[in-house]
């Protein structure tokens, strides 16, 4: 099989883009999708009359069935550690034996989660079966924002790695949409249907998972340099420019540069400049959930719902194309504008609609045109979110890290993004509802004054890393430049490592005339 779809020719498609690469990100962007799915799914279905009937309890104040608040946060914080176990469970095979196997192993591993929710009975199935599809979300979050940042080139990371977030909330917007027909269903099926849907996507990665390389970075690290050639080769090897073995070998003599460093242990994190680096990976994973990830992806259909002022099911829809379009702005401004300007101008936007939120909540009663108010900030501001906190929170831990450490810091970037998902999500049903904090749309003041110290650490500690190379980012962090100076800085000297690759992947990686005369001497599949 492997070999008639590596007989494919790789051309030159624009700018930094070849077929390959292509089709590796569209293999990558369905498994994202799944995990869009995933969170718009669960969201989504625990408001569907059935789905209360099945799981949930007769409330005889409301006089219909509900999900109370304790199983509500159950059902939504608990896979939260399953999600700590799939990223631990990742990290310690990507970092052994490769890329490639997690992705297949989180395929299965999602397949068996979707085929318990489908056949849940009662809470305590319908909750293992969101655990195990959490714990494929865990391992999927540490993978694929690294392995796309090891795999493209400088000039298109941040572009590319936007399109992570982008097939993520298109994911959410399809399951929205397929949601807001079957909720009209009286039985299980409004909910079974969703779900059953979603068994596709991981089938399909696991189909085409071919198309998709080990990291040459990776294999490069594990001594494996004719490997790391080859994975060159199939990427970019459309080129009469250019050169997999030079790469390789430019790449190989950054590793022996950063040995010198740092040989990986986990107490290097927190030594010289990888403390610096570790810790804008925390406080960036952090602020995406204390931004108020969890209000939108978790709460979002279920606060539509009490609030009574549309549709839930419609409203949902409606926020998810919205927010579609915060990572369509992220790839347009990223290159453009930087991560520093990107993160700063929506990040403000993103905080001045939740206190305006909040503020509209403190109205007693609430009047229509409160509740319409209410409704807009609650669609618009996870659309600032994403193109801001969601955005950074995503790339950076990926591109700030050690070499040597890329696996570790991703680990600890994400496993404190869980934290702080868990507590948060835990914790947001008691602030909503009565008969505890009953504070409803105020909780805007909550997770604006968070994202105003997102802003405030922004401007002091994020640094630019716009059309950089791993490697050169790595020299930037030693030389200890200020945040506000990064965008500015240039390596005084001009033939180091770093500003080589830098200027390699510019100039050589995916551009240049078409070489199918080298295409038979690509080399064949690489081994898993």
């Amino acid at each position: 099989m492997w070999s008639g779809l590596r007989a494919i020719p790789n051309r030159h498609v624009a700018g930094h883009l070849t077929i390959t690469l292509i089709l590796a990100n569209i293999v990558l962007g369905v498994s994202v999708f799944s995990y869009g799915f995933d969170s718009a799914l669960y969201n989504t279905i625990q408001a569907m009359t059935p789905f209360e009937e099945r799981f949930g309890s007769f409330n005889h104040k409301k006089k219909k069935y509900t999900i109370d608040p304790t199983h509500l946060a159950l059902l939504n914080s608990f896979p939260l550690l399953t999600y700590a176990a799939g990223v631990f469970l990742a990290q310690q095979l990507g970092e052994r034996f490769g890329r490639r196997i997690v992705l297949i192993s989180m395929q299965f591993l999602c397949i068996a989660g979707l085929i318990v929710t489908y056949t849940a009975k009662d809470f305590g199935q319908i909750l293992a079966g969101r655990c195990l599809v959490k714990a494929h979300i865990g391992m999927q979050q540490w993978l694929i924002p690294m392995l796309l940042a090891e795999i493209v080139s400088a000039a298109i990371r941040g572009f590319m790695v936007m399109f992570y977030i982008f097939e993520q909330e298109l994911g959410a917007l399809a399951c929205s949409i397929i949601t807001n027909f079957t909720a009209k269903r009286l039985d299980d099926s409004s909910w079974r249907i969703p779900v059953a849907v979603m068994v596709i996507f991981p089938c399909f990665v696991l189909f085409f998972h071919w198309f998709i390389p080990e990291s040459p970075r990776w294999l490069l690290r594990k001594g494996r340099f004719d490997d790391a050639v080859d994975s060159l080769q199939y990427l970019y090897g459309c080129s009469l420019e250019y050169s997999a073995l030079e790469e390789a070998q430019l790449l190989k003599e950054s590793l022996n540069e950063a040995d010198n460093i740092s040989k990986g242990s986990w107490r290097d994190l927190m030594r010289g400049s990888n403390r610096r680096r570790t810790m804008i990976a925390i406080v960036a994973g952090a602020m995406s959930m204390l931004s108020g990830s969890p209000f939108t992806s978790s709460y979002g259909t279920v606060f539509l719902k009490q609030l009574g002022s549309i549709d839930p099911f419609t409203g949902n829809m409606i926020k998810k194309i919205v927010i579609l379009c915060g990572p369509i702005t992220s790839i347009l401004v990223i290159e453009r504008l930087g991560r520093r300007n990107m993160y700063l101008i929506w990040g403000l936007m993103s905080c001045l609609a939740l206190i305006t939120m909040g503020g509209l909540g403190c109205q007693n009663p609430l009047g229509k045109k409160y509740k319409t108010g209410i409704v807009a900030m609650t669609i618009f501001f996870p659309y600032a979110r994403v193109v801001s906190f969601g955005a950074i929170g995503t790339i950076l831990p990926a591109e700030v890290s050690h070499p040597r450490l890329r696996d570790k810091t991703a680990f600890t970037a994400w496993m404190t993004q869980n934290v702080f998902d868990f507590a948060l999500t835990f914790s947001l049903p008691y602030l909503l509802e009565a008969p505890y904090a009953n504070l409803q749309s105020k909780v805007g003041f909550i997770y604006g004054g968070f994202s105003m110290l997102g802003i405030i650490w922004g401007i002091f500690c994020l640094p630019e890393l716009r059309g950089r190379s791993l490697e050169e980012v790595d020299e930037m962090f030693e030389q200890r430049v200020p945040a506000w100076r990064t965008k500015t800085w240039k390596s005084k000297n001009l033939n180091s490592i770093g500003v080589r690759i830098t200027q390699f992947e510019k100039n050589n990686v995916g551009t240049g005339e078409h070489q199918q005369d080298k295409l038979d001497d690509t080399p064949d599949k690489l081994s898993m």
